[in-house]
């Protein structure tokens, strides 16, 4: 794993750009190494001081030579995308003058974080200088992936070519009456759902519709990412019916993808979602614990949520659920 710096706020990108690589491995280590940081719930903010030992982040070579310097003491991390080919985070620093990172702040960034993760995940789709060079509309009209545009009622107005294949295939995507839809009820129930909300509220949107799993009887499986168009600048050049925009995408990320349909169908947090993974994984509460850096009495809380939600009883029920809505092997 590579450190690499995209963009910063409050401070020098060049400055921090160095950082990344004069202390990459330092910066990876202060979070509890690469594979630790594999397993932190997408979407949920990380305390660094809660994750990671005490003694490992004062001994840290970047947090000695660099952070304590500044004064900066502590630290909050929210992850962003996890694929084959990066791992991305957006980390705030917490200024020493500031107090310790309270509860109203980790609320606040898990109101961001959908938001977020929704436009990075959209904008690795895009050719970017293909997007400045052109409008949007174009730009939609010449990607490989399928992008669908749909009103409130999930009433397909416009396909662009990859998508108007994919329907005329009835694979992987295709039309029910005028609606979009995919050979599995469940996922397109949460699809449609996904739809609903956008049109209705996108800032209560959070993360539905943020890689939305879709089961193949054959092929490599895919993804759909709702994207609201109610508000934004791109209104005005697309079809003025349309509500949202689905991008229909190669699953780039290793095959979690029974979870992610469940968690849209439930409404789960990313915690409760990475909770419902290890648990089917066969992790037991105090193994999570450890992992993601949390108290065991989070652990049992976390899941209590997930049974109410889903309606289980038991962890064995949570396995059955995830395999209901399983890709084929």
């Amino acid at each position: 794993m590579k450190a690499v710096v995209n963009a910063v706020s409050g401070s020098d990108l060049t400055q921090m750009a160095q950082n990344g690589i004069g202390y990459g491995a330092d910066i990876i280590e202060l979070w509890g190494g690469a594979e630790r940081i594999q397993q932190y719930p997408l979407g949920e903010p990380i305390v660094q001081s809660q994750a990671v030992r005490q003694d490992i982040i004062s001994g840290n070579r970047y947090y000695r030579e660099w952070a304590m310097p500044k004064g900066l003491f502590d630290a909050v991390a929210v992850g962003l995308v996890r694929d084959r080919t990066m791992v991305g985070n957006a980390i705030f620093s917490q200024h020493e003058s500031a107090g310790a990172i309270d509860d109203a702040q980790l609320s606040g960034l898990r109101l961001l974080a959908p938001h977020l993760r929704r436009a990075v995940t959209i904008s690795n789709l895009f050719d970017m200088k293909a997007v400045e060079a052109t409008t949007f509309a174009a730009a939609v009209e010449a990607l490989t992936v399928g992008v669908v545009l749909a009103d409130e009622d999930s009433k397909i107005v416009h396909a662009n070519a990859a998508a108007s294949a994919m329907l005329a295939a009835g694979d992987p995507i295709l039309a029910r009456r005028g609606r979009i839809a995919v050979q599995s009820a469940t996922t397109t129930t949460a699809l449609q759902s996904a739809i609903a909300q956008a049109a209705k509220d996108e800032a209560a949107l959070g993360q539905k519709g943020i890689g939305i799993a879709i089961p193949r009887p054959s092929g490599d499986p895919l993804v759909i990412h709702v994207l609201p168009l109610r508000r934004g600048h791109m209104r005005a050049g697309l079809v003025r019916r349309a509500a949202t925009a689905l991008f229909v995408a190669s699953a780039s990320g290793p095959p979690q993808m029974p979870h992610v349909a469940l968690s849209q169908l439930y409404d789960l947090t990313p915690a409760e979602i990475r909770i419902f993974e290890l648990i089917c994984d066969g992790h037991t509460r105090d193994a999570i614990s450890g992992l993601l850096g949390i108290s065991l009495s989070t652990v049992k809380s976390h899941l209590i949520h997930v049974f109410e939600k889903t309606g289980c009883r038991r962890q064995v029920d949570l396995v059955r659920l995830a395999k209901s809505v399983s890709f084929p092997v």
